[in-house]
């Protein structure tokens, strides 16, 4: 069975073992989500305090040769409980016939003590892997691709919240612009940011989250790290820029993530220079960046001002267009090549 995208959360907080399908498939674009997603479906799935021995794990590579062992593994009891999850890792080579074997095994037993769940990256509909789990009634495909703003500024206040803590809306706003699109990494900065205020009790009214706040827990590692990535890009420092996007990746940010960050920032590039070029004062034209720029940050966006204009922005917002669309879906090695590239055209265009 398909599930649109908007629902899945939804939907995995209502899951229980006794109304489980019989696989799960979770995929796209967010691989921070389809982990995330699968994280969530294992405690809904087993509980809290489940015996690790109800839990297998197996990478797609392990079945290359031998289809069969995912409905062999699915068979076999628990030592310990009466569910087991098992999850593949991967949706290539012969995940999608291992799969299609499990459920037509299931045909022939009465009970199901299992429950399959495969996290893969991004499946065309014509994928076989997505074809079947869409089309089988015993699966579940859930969908997971990077958040918008405005689905980041929905995220985040919900997760303050079940904190106990209410964000000021100019908070929310920094927030959203520093958090990348992938929720695994949106969740860890959450956790972050919380565990810098404190455990609160419920009602506290200094539960209350302020921009300062964000600014002080956040800044200096996840923003910080976007920020220089962004600013040596655009100003032409290669090596900089170099060493900017080997400091996110050691920190678990792929390169394709940073696509985002960057375009976000030539798309506000971009306005501001058309409005410099239709005659608005260049103080003026930096309030069209949000949240206002640090003072420290301030000295170097008015620079790129200077070396960019709005038609070299303009292509530069067409280099990281097809960068994206390129990453959506390409293996993780291919993507970061992609955007790298793309980096690097940007950052030599800088100063011509």
């Amino acid at each position: 069975m398909k599930l649109q995208a908007y629902k899945v959360d939804a939907y995995v907080a209502a899951l229980k073992a006794n109304s489980a399908p019989a696989l799960i498939l979770i995929y796209g674009t967010d691989q921070g989500g389809v982990r995330e997603t699968s994280k969530t479906v294992l405690k809904r799935f087993l509980g809290k305090d489940y015996d690790p021995l109800q839990y297998v794990s197996l990478p797609d590579t392990q079945l290359a040769g031998q289809a069969g062992l995912l409905a062999d593994e699915a068979a076999a009891m628990p030592m310990f409980g009466d569910e087991k999850i098992i999850v593949v890792r991967g949706g290539g080579g012969a995940t999608p016939e291992a799969a299609r074997l499990y459920l037509e095994t299931l045909k022939k037993t009465a009970t199901q003590a299992s429950l399959v769940v495969i996290e893969a990256g991004n499946l065309k509909p014509s994928s076989p892997l997505r074809k079947l789990a869409e089309k089988d009634d015993r699966a579940m495909a859930l969908p997971c691709y990077e958040l918008e703003a405005r689905d980041i500024s929905q995220l985040a206040r919900g997760f303050m919240e079940k904190e106990n803590y209410r964000i000021e809306a100019q908070a929310l706003d920094m927030l959203t612009a520093r958090l990348a699109t992938d929720r695994g990494i949106i969740q860890r900065e959450l956790e972050r940011l919380v565990l810098f205020k404190g455990p609160l009790k419920k009602n506290d009214p200094t539960g209350i989250i302020t921009a300062e706040d964000v600014d002080l827990a956040l800044g200096d590692q996840t923003q910080a790290g976007f920020d220089k990535l962004i600013d040596n890009v655009a100003l032409g420092h290669l090596d900089a820029a170099d060493r900017a996007v080997a400091r996110l990746s050691e920190a678990g940010t792929p390169t394709a993530v940073a696509l985002g960050p960057v375009r976000t920032h030539f798309q506000t590039l971009h306005l501001a220079l058309a409005m410099i070029e239709k005659g608005t004062p260049q103080a003026q034209a930096l309030s069209a960046f949000k949240p206002p720029l640090h003072f420290r940050r301030k000295p170097k966006v008015e620079q790129q001002l200077q070396m960019w204009s709005a038609r070299k922005c303009a292509r530069a917002l067409s280099i990281l267009n097809e960068a994206e669309t390129a990453c959506r879906g390409a293996a993780p090695g291919l993507s970061q090549a992609q955007a790298g590239q793309a980096l690097l055209r940007i950052t030599r265009a800088a100063k011509l």
